[in-house]
């Protein structure tokens, strides 16, 4: 284990350092290993994932984003595997993103209550440029004012393909604490149509931390180490991708089946965003909406929304990991 986990976080640190950006989920500690590959497998369940988010909707060129995901843990063999696949569609179509991703994690014990995660994700992107949607300067007439439907402007291609590694590590201790970081894009791929290196797939940078607390018994009393229905949680990240920096916090409650949580997103510079959840469980099925509000002088006239579905489906097992649910 010694030099398994040394290897991994030397090639995390080698790494460290342009400028294409990931879209960004709302519920990042929600929807399963999107915040960490190290947290696939994290439910110790088969589960399966639909989040859809609309922002600026009231916006003509908005942006849309859907994500399929699957995860499994193998108790036995101490790993994880989970399946990912996301749509971005920048602008009704001008700008496509496909993404499929693959992730493996694998669990040591550190403690009987604790345990390290560590995950490994590769990504292939395939990207869709509409450049037909768009209209150039070279159409516009401005003895008359009309648009023309030609124009000189020509591009080698319409899409593009490429390959993306990710890596990041998990600490749990059960049912109460995790602590995470994760580095994405480490090869900071060529993610444009224009051979730019601003068109570079930046390399991103997340650390977390999720915090649970029963509100119906501690662990160990009368010998039980699971997590009752009714729990009080926070959850905290940090995000720099090239220019792009968020700090977000939320907290929220689970009183079975319902789920209410808040959370405060910042820019660290000037843009503030509130997010409500509201959400419900039922036999391993859960629903949630989450609905941003600007809360800053810099408004755009719009608003965001997301919606997640997971289906769990729960085996009882001995070593159990905290599920981060917001």
């Amino acid at each position: 284990m010694k030099h398994f986990v040394s290897a991994f976080f030397g090639l995390a640190l080698a790494c460290v350092g342009a400028s294409a950006q990931d879209y960004n989920l709302n519920s990042h500690n929600l929807v399963p290993f999107s915040i960490n590959p190290a947290q696939a497998g994290n439910a110790n369940a088969i589960r399966l994932g639909l989040d859809f988010r609309q922002q600026w909707p009231t916006l003509d060129a908005n942006y849309t984003t859907v994500r399929l995901s699957y995860d499994q843990n193998f108790y036995k063999k101490m790993c994880s595997l989970g399946f990912a696949y996301s749509l971005d569609d920048q602008g009704h179509g001008v700008y496509r993103t496909n993404e499929f991703s693959l992730v493996y994690s694998h669990t040591f014990e550190v403690t009987e209550l604790s345990f390290l995660r560590l995950g490994l994700q590769g990504t292939y992107f395939l990207n869709h440029f509409g450049f037909d949607k768009l209209t150039y300067g070279d159409q516009y007439d401005s003895s008359n004012g009309h648009i023309d439907d030609t124009t000189i402007e020509d591009f080698e291609t319409t899409t593009q393909g490429v390959f993306d590694f990710s890596v990041g590590a998990v600490f749990n201790v059960e049912n109460t604490f995790s602590l995470g970081a994760a580095v994405y894009h480490i090869t900071e791929p060529d993610n444009g149509f224009v051979r730019k290196t601003e068109n570079a797939l930046s390399r991103k940078y997340v650390f977390h931390a999720n915090y649970m607390h029963d509100l119906q018994y501690t662990n160990g009393l009368w010998g039980r180490r699971d997590l009752s229905d009714n729990y009080f949680f926070v959850n905290a990240n940090y995000q720099q991708q090239a220019d792009f920096k968020k700090a977000y916090l939320g907290l929220g409650v689970f009183l079975t089946p319902v789920v209410l949580g808040v959370a405060e997103k910042y820019n660290l510079e000037d843009v503030f965003v509130t997010a409500f959840m509201v959400g419900c469980s039922f036999k391993g099925f859960q629903a949630y909406y989450i609905f941003d509000l600007p809360t800053y002088e810099k408004k755009n006239g719009s608003w965001s929304h997301e919606v997640s579905l997971i289906y769990v489906i729960k085996h009882n097992e001995r070593f159990p990991c905290p599920m981060v649910y917001w």
